[in-house]
């Protein structure tokens, strides 16, 4: 009886296994998974899933948001957003704006879980953003239900003459870089799925290393190892069934340094010295500090003599040199952005030019770090390299520019035409001294839809407009007008622009939970909040 119960076990247990299986495969055969490709298997994935699971409510607004990004790209057209600070600033941003925004900038500065602030160097605990993307989703889903209760008392003809809000914007997370290893990258994705992330960016910087994309010094992974991390945030999206959207962000643009030269795709952007003279970096900097000279003197003094350069221009300089035509050296030029270091000097050797000198090692710091000469080209080999397994390509850049997000969107859709982009529109930038007028800095994020951006942030807007109006009614409420300010610059502004939180308490929920109060009590609470309630004030003074 037992050996019979046994047999019939195992039986259902593989045909589960195996249903599952081919339910994945299925999935993946969908039109939303049309261009990812994945170095692991269905089966993979089935059995690193539990017995029992429940879909994330993300599962919703990641789906919308694929779409959303999608049928963008198809149009020439975009969807932008800004990083929210609070659920002040999420439910209002929902009237308006197709998605959202949390930026680990803005929670390393006001939101870490330890509750220290500091700046972007992502040193803060790794559940920081999933903590603040939980409480922005409670937020929408708070005031999803809401509304529903509030129209559920309107007249047909209110309902028509009262379009509902769409709360539920796809929230899209700063993921940073993974705060680890693989499965450091699968915890951290699964801890932004719970928490209601629709999409989660992740950048190829090294951990521990980590700027922000505007400061100096920033150390680049090998290409090999971000498309690992991108490969763990997809498998644990698998696992848990949801269609989260990935976006991979690269640093190439501006980076320093490249934490080591594993990967031959990371050669041709190395830089070298050719001055054989020299020596190396370290030893003119040991030497400096030991005559009690500055470090940083010693490093510039050594660039300046250095001559750093690619392989593939060195090359080039020496085919200059030697008369070739230009044509010649084009082709060489292009050529070297295809090869590893080893066989671009054997290449070069072909040619006739193996002797040129040319270093990598000398240049490194304490570190032990390889110095890149980044742009836009280093760029877009990353995204082609990352592209299998994203959904959207971020080239982090220094200045808002559409020649240079022209020349990126070229190098990457000539390989990959379906590849979507997003766009940092950073307050970090200068816009003013950015080379357009108003205009346009207007008709800029149209020029980027055009090239295929489809999403377009403003990281800190949450940030700094929250700065600016409080520093400004802080001013004057401190000044002579004491309370005038309060209402000359908040309360009346409320009233004239029909901004819900004029009538806070409605907003906040009250008159729902008066409701869900009602009916736990059969209808015979007496202690309903808004009975008697000041806001009755505001009645005919607001279109409310």
């Amino acid at each position: 009886m037992s050996s019979n119960h046994n047999e019939t076990s195992v039986k259902l247990e593989e045909k589960l296994l195996s249903d599952e299986i081919q339910a994945i495969q299925n999935w993946w055969g969908t039109e939303r998974f049309k261009y990812t490709k994945r170095p692991y298997t269905a089966k993979d994935v089935a059995v690193l899933r539990g017995t029992i699971s429940s879909k994330p409510l993300s599962a919703y607004t990641s789906t919308k948001l694929y779409n959303m990004v999608r049928a963008s790209f198809e149009k020439g057209q975009f969807n932008h957003t800004f990083g929210a600070l609070d659920p002040v600033q999420v439910i209002q941003m929902a009237k308006y704006l197709s998605c959202v925004y949390v930026s680990g900038w803005q929670c390393s500065s006001t939101a870490s879980t330890t509750n220290e602030p500091g700046p972007d160097f992502a040193d803060y605990p790794a559940n920081t953003v999933p903590n603040k993307v939980d409480q922005l989703f409670r937020a929408q889903l708070f005031h999803d239900r809401r509304q529903r209760e509030e129209r559920s008392k309107m007249t047909h003809a209110q309902r028509l003459a009262k379009p509902p809000v769409d709360y539920l914007r796809p929230i899209i997370a700063d993921g940073d870089t993974g705060f680890g290893g693989v499965t450091s990258v699968m915890k951290l994705m699964k801890m932004q799925i719970e928490a209601g992330a629709a999409g989660v960016h992740l950048e190829d910087q090294k951990g521990g290393a980590k700027k922000c994309g505007h400061m100096g010094g920033k150390v680049l992974i090998a290409i090999r190892e971000h498309v690992d991390r991108l490969s763990a945030a997809r498998l644990q999206a698998d696992i848990m069934g949801v269609e989260t959207v990935l976006v991979a962000r690269t640093d190439a643009c501006s980076a320093t340094f490249l934490e080591c030269n594993i990967d031959g795709r990371d050669h041709p952007f190395i830089s070298g010295t050719t001055n054989p003279n020299i020596g190396t970096l370290e030893d003119a900097c040991n030497k400096a500090l030991a005559k009690g000279e500055s470090y940083e003197a010693a490093e510039a003094a050594w660039l300046k003599d250095a001559n750093l350069c690619r392989y593939g221009d060195a090359i080039a300089d020496a085919m200059k040199k030697a008369g070739k035509p230009a044509n010649v050296i084009n082709a060489w030029l292009k050529e070297s952005l295809t090869l590893d270091n080893s066989r671009a000097r054997k290449r070069a050797a072909e040619l006739g030019f193996g002797n040129v000198f040319w270093c990598w090692d000398a240049p490194r710091p304490r570190e032990g770090y390889y110095r890149v000469i980044g742009g836009v080209d280093y760029s877009a080999a990353r995204a082609i390299a990352f592209s299998p397994l994203s959904d959207l390509i971020w080239m982090e850049t220094a200045t808002p520019n559409v020649e240079e997000a022209d020349e990126f969107h070229k190098l990457v859709h000539a390989v990959i035409p379906h590849q979507m982009l997003a766009y940092n529109l950073s307050p970090s930038f200068n816009w003013d001294a950015a080379g357009m007028n108003d205009n346009g800095i207007q008709q800029f994020q149209h020029e980027l839809g055009k090239r295929g951006f489809v999403w377009h942030f403003i990281t800190l807007a949450g940030f700094h407009s929250n700065g600016l109006i409080i520093d400004q009614f802080a001013k004057a409420y401190a000044g002579e007008k004491g309370v005038l300010a309060y209402v000359q610059m908040i309360q009346r502004e409320e009233a004239r622009l029909n901004v819900e939180t004029l009538t806070h308490q409605k907003w906040s929920g009250a008159e729902m939970q008066d409701f869900a109060m009602g009916v736990a009590t059969g209808g015979t609470a007496s202690t309903a909040s808004l009975k008697g309630a000041t806001e009755s004030q505001f009645h005919g003074h607001s279109k409310l």
